[in-house]
């Protein structure tokens, strides 16, 4: 992801040294820099889970008593699951119709089925991490429980 960043970055100050310095725009830079952002943005998602920075809104579960925080944050955990996996699921079909298609981008000539795998790697990242998060959340509540 930070390769990505540092990509994004040095692409478009290229871009604007081409730009103003040079008075010629490179065709290509924008779009580079767009293809590297949606892959840094989907696969951070799994990442985000495993650090536990996802975003969330947790008044709710903070004012609960203890028993009910448990239960909560396990539900909670289960259906940001299921919805990554579901995202998963369906994103593996439409990526396979655009590769079928061999749309090509506009600037850079890339097979834009490339672009669209980006969903199923970060969909398939982030239900595996969600699937660990509910694991890890799981055993600790039990083992919480049980002291």
């Amino acid at each position: 992801m930070s390769g990505l960043l540092v990509v994004i970055a040095s692409v478009m100050m290229l871009q604007v040294i081409m730009r103003y310095a040079f008075n010629a725009s490179l065709s290509w830079a924008e779009e580079a820099s767009r293809y590297a952002f949606v892959w840094s943005a989907l696969v951070s998602i799994g990442y985000s889970i495993k650090e536990g920075s996802i975003l969330k809104v947790d008044t709710l579960v903070e004012a609960a008593p203890k028993w009910f925080r448990n239960l909560l944050v396990n539900a909670g955990n289960c259906v940001v699951t299921v919805f990554f996996g579901y995202l998963f699921i369906v994103s593996v079909p439409a990526v396979q119709k655009v590769m079928r298609t061999s749309q090509l981008s506009p600037a850079l000539r890339i097979p834009m089925g490339w672009i669209y795998f980006a969903a199923v790697v970060g969909f398939l990242l982030a239900t595996v991490r969600s699937v660990q998060k509910t694991k890890e959340d799981f055993v600790e509540s039990v083992r919480k429980k049980g002291t």
